[in-house]
């Protein structure tokens, strides 16, 4: 090896492949020191690639719940394989449909919402998770007419956007401004049975605030993941009674963007204290 001096500063030109590394050593303990670095290397390569699973495919949940596995079973094949759907308000209904039981849509609605969680906290401490496609919440495509069985899951776009969380799905929207009215998800049930059309709800969800959706069970403890504002079984029963998907989507959409603002200033406050 040689060193080389530049100023007062000496700096060393050490081997750049494991090859180098043994003919700079020489002998049996260069080959074995050779070796023993490609080993580590495919093991590390190794380890990365089982540490993230193929994302679970929505049909396969599908299919288990049809066939009457246990939920609990079901849960824990989800998580083992580190997957959460960016579900739309309206998949609930369909997935409900076709045999999904609503402690299994609850699940679904809550990983989705804990993942959102940490999104945000990345973001807001100004990182993210990076170009890994499956390490994100799937978008999910049931079809048209929806076939849950045989649905589509899909990584979300991974394009940075301002007020945008990385790996958040194509259909959100941030939180815009609203004219000081709120509405509950209870008052947006009662226009569908009062048969007020679809574009008028959908105006009146665009131009107020949801209420009674963030902090449902409990918001004094920094640390704990928020109950989901709105869950899955809800989405399902809305959809049985008669809700349009399209408000049903706006609903899920308008929650996640209250949501998403909410934990960008809740970890943005983080540590700040009374300015008083």
């Amino acid at each position: 090896m040689k060193t080389s001096r530049k100023g007062s500063t000496a700096s060393l030109a050490l081997p750049a492949t494991p090859s180098e590394a043994a003919r700079a050593l020489g002998g049996p303990c260069g080959r074995w020191v050779s070796r023993f670095v490609l080993a580590m290397a495919l093991g590390f390569a190794t380890l990365a690639g089982a540490a993230i699973p193929e994302p679970l495919p929505i049909a396969r949940v599908v299919a288990a719940a049809r066939a009457g596995d246990d939920v609990a079973t079901i849960i824990a094949q989800i998580k083992t394989a580190r997957t959460t759907y960016a579900l739309r308000g309206s998949d609930f209904g369909k997935l409900a449909t076709a045999g999904v039981p609503a402690a299994l849509l609850d699940s679904l609605q809550q990983g989705f919402v804990d993942d959102v969680d940490l999104l945000v906290r990345y973001w807001s401490g100004g990182e993210s998770m990076g170009p890994c496609a499956w390490c994100y919440p799937q978008q999910v495509d049931l079809g048209q007419p929806p076939e849950p069985a045989s649905g589509r899951t899909f990584p979300p776009p991974l394009r940075v956007a301002f007020g945008r969380p990385l790996g958040l799905p194509d259909w959100y929207r941030p939180a815009g401004f609203t004219v000081g009215r709120h509405i509950t998800v209870a008052q947006v049930s009662e226009m569908v049975k009062a048969g007020q059309g679809a574009d008028e709800i959908l105006q009146t969800l665009r131009s107020a605030g949801l209420d009674g959706v963030i902090g449902i069970g409990g918001v004094g403890t920094f640390g704990t993941r928020l109950q989901a504002g709105i869950s899955g079984s809800r989405f399902a029963a809305l959809r049985a009674e008669g809700m349009p998907d399209t408000v049903l989507d706006e609903l899920q959409g308008r929650y996640l963007a209250m949501y998403v603002e909410y934990l960008r200033l809740r970890y943005k406050n983080l540590g700040k204290g009374s300015h008083r």
